[in-house]
């Protein structure tokens, strides 16, 4: 089998069903926006479902729009290996992002049926729905439910800008929310789980290696920092007298950036992404400032030094500014380690075909991170030029897909005959 499916990989076939997904978009012309439950994202789950059927698996879907494709093997006792990524975008977002794992996975399919291979677990592959958090201010939806870490009352608790909770959103798409408790957390065992996905930074790209075998996913911690000062006259209010709820703010943020910067952990980062001032007007001090923060790291302990270094530091701040702040937890993510062995089998087929790879870190999450919880996973990255993602300027080289996706595909058959 070494080598025989790999060669089965068709890059028109990839390139086709990427380019043809594309046209499922809320914004023609710039970029490509397809936020969860909308009708471009059931279109688009339309499409991938088709795409199934012509290759001739079993689809089936649940009460999230989760759908799993599965190609049935020879044992059909045993516990299936998955695949797969999201078909959601961030608004003006790219073609590549969650798209090229989906593709990869079918494309994996495909070839293994071209080479005669039909290994003993089923191979899954799947759509997980809303990896982004854009629309609710939830991420992964789809594989956090899988996994746990969603729960029913978070069905009613997230809500859109328009304020239609996620419960809602489902009820009008017709999917019955009530089997929530039954389905989920997935209590049926799964042997493993691979996701390919495109790098989001450039690693890969300046190092001019085709294929990263991630062996850590970073997880995210998101706060929301308040801070409360004095509004008053630009003009008429002296520099000595201010009690400016932005410039609090923005010292925080750059405590943010230090602390980061100077943090021994292997991968981390600190973002601020929004921030409102209020009354927002040109000729005003603000009198309040709120802001977004986003950590990320591979260590959990590192992480959570950070935050708890970045909380008593913007203390300090607001006592000598004479300003009052606060942080509200939003959310709290463990890091994944990758397991060991399936990282050395996509290794190991990555050298049978004389891919080269080398070793990554991901600081994005990914649904991976959920599915970590209940079964071992390992991820492949291929390069995106110049780190560019979440952007329409996001693209790829085909033939970098078509190596990740033929490492993939031996990688899924190998671990399926286990």
């Amino acid at each position: 089998m070494n080598g025989a499916i790999g060669t089965e990989v068709r890059r028109d076939e990839l390139e086709g069903w990427i380019e043809g997904i594309a046209a499922f978009n809320a914004t023609p012309g710039e970029g490509v926006t397809r936020e969860v439950y909308t009708p471009e994202f059931q279109e688009a789950r339309s499409y991938v479902i088709d795409r199934m059927r012509e290759l001739g698996l079993e689809v089936r879907e649940d009460c999230l729009g989760d759908v799993f494709g599965t190609y049935a093997g020879t044992d059909p006792t045993a516990a299936p290996v998955w695949t797969g990524s999201h078909i959601d975008t961030v608004p003006n977002g790219g073609r590549y992002d969650g798209l090229a794992g989906v593709f990869a996975g079918l494309e994996s399919v495909a070839a293994m049926r071209r080479a005669g291979v039909r290994p003993r677990r089923p191979v899954s592959v799947n759509v997980y729905a809303g990896e982004e958090m854009s629309r609710f201010g939830v991420c992964c939806i789809g594989s956090r439910a899988i996994s746990g870490r969603l729960t029913a009352a978070d069905l009613v608790s997230h809500a859109d800008p328009e304020g239609t909770t996620l419960a809602e959103a489902l009820q009008r798409l017709g999917y019955d929310t009530e089997r929530f408790g039954s389905k989920f957390p997935r209590r049926e065992p799964v042997h493993a789980s691979l996701e390919l996905h495109i790098e989001q930074s450039d690693h890969l790209e300046r190092a001019g290696v085709p294929v990263g075998v991630v062996t850590g996913i970073c997880a995210p911690t998101n706060l929301v920092c308040e801070v409360r000062g004095v509004q008053s006259h630009a003009g008429g209010t002296s520099m000595r007298d201010r009690r400016d709820a932005y410039m609090a703010a923005a010292e925080t943020g750059l405590l943010l950036e230090r602390l980061a910067r100077e943090s021994t952990s292997a991968y981390i980062t600190g973002t601020v992404g929004r921030l409102a001032l209020v009354p927002g007007v040109a000729s005003v001090i603000p009198g309040r400032a709120t802001f977004t923060v986003d950590v990320r790291s591979v260590s959990a302990a590192d992480k959570d030094a950070l935050v708890r270094d970045l909380e008593a530091g913007a203390r300090e701040i607001a006592r000598r500014r004479g300003v009052e702040v606060s942080f509200e937890l939003l959310n709290d993510d463990a890091p994944l380690a990758c397991d060991e062995h399936l990282t050395s089998v996509l290794r190991g087929r990555a050298d049978e075909l004389g891919v080269a790879h080398m070793d990554v870190v991901s600081g994005p999450y990914h649904d991976s991170l959920m599915l970590g919880d209940l079964m071992p996973v390992a991820m492949l990255f291929v390069p995106c030029k110049g780190g560019i993602s979440h952007d329409r300027a996001e693209s790829i080289d085909y033939d970098d897909l078509v190596k990740g996706t033929a490492v993939l595909a031996e990688g899924l058959a190998r671990i399926a005959d286990e």
